[in-house]
């Protein structure tokens, strides 16, 4: 075998920069799954626009929440023995709310005051409601947390579930 056939057939090494892209696109693929398989029974797009909820807060109130024309939704869906919830729940006061509606949602809770100590340990200040089990099975809540992000006519842009930072949150809410 000559020398020139044996260069041919020796595989030159990737130069630096395409490792690093590959292995950036490979991480970023883990993520897409990952997240597929966690959101896969979870509400889609395709469910159409979200009939109006009808709440309950922590005062007591009675709250009717339906589309806003001004902006986005974000239903946070959480429950106060939660731990990831407990790292989460925080990011939720970032956002800009001239640009998006926060809705915290409490749900798998033994009483009220389990919501409120956990609200009051993590200091926490977004409208929190108390959600029944209905609402648990309408939103297809498996994990905690669970996110929908719903646009002005109150239809499904987005879902998620785990811990999301506060990049993500504003990134889904765009």
């Amino acid at each position: 075998m000559s020398s020139d056939q044996s260069e041919v057939l020796t595989p030159r090494p990737w130069p630096a920069w395409a490792k690093w892209v590959r292995d950036v696109l490979f991480i970023l693929f883990a993520f897409w799954a990952i997240d597929a398989w966690h959101t896969r029974n979870m509400l889609d797009g395709d469910a159409g626009p979200i009939a109006e909820l009808t709440l309950v807060s922590l005062e007591g109130e009675v709250q009717r929440l339906s589309g806003d024309p001004e902006r986005s939704t974000l239903l946070y869906f959480f429950a106060p023995w939660c731990s990831v919830c407990r790292l989460s729940m925080g990011n939720l006061e970032t956002l800009d709310d001239t640009k998006v509606r926060v809705v915290a949602i409490a749900l798998d809770y033994a009483n009220q005051t389990e919501v409120e100590q956990f609200l009051q340990d993590i200091d926490v200040q977004v409208p929190t409601y108390l959600g029944t089990n209905e609402l648990k099975e309408r939103f297809a809540i498996k994990a905690y947390p669970s996110y929908y992000v719903l646009d002005e006519h109150f239809e499904i842009q987005g879902r998620t579930v785990g811990y999301s930072t506060t990049l993500g949150l504003w990134l889904r809410t765009l």
